[in-house]
């Protein structure tokens, strides 16, 4: 059995979107610190502290984003192989 091509890329978004919402959520002050740097700002001194109210929003954006890329991954990679013809 082998998978197509579309199903291998869609993995490989599934599993970019899955890193990405890993980050969002439980490494935020490098995320921070990252997007000040795309943005051309300087980065923050000091860590941001719990109380922040993005902190939360972030948590839960990235929560949501990782598990999105997981379910996606591995309904599409079931699904290919249970429909795969031998």
């Amino acid at each position: 059995m082998s998978l197509s091509s579309g199903v291998l890329i869609t993995d490989a978004l599934a599993i970019v979107a899955a890193v990405a919402g890993f980050h969002i959520a439980f490494r935020q002050n490098w995320v921070r610190r990252w997007l000040a740097r795309l943005s051309n700002r300087p980065p923050p001194a000091a860590p941001v502290p719990a109380e922040d109210p993005a902190h939360y929003a972030m948590i839960i954006a990235g929560t949501m984003l990782m598990a999105f890329g997981l379910i996606m991954f591995a309904f599409t990679t079931s699904y290919a192989l249970l429909t795969a013809s031998p």
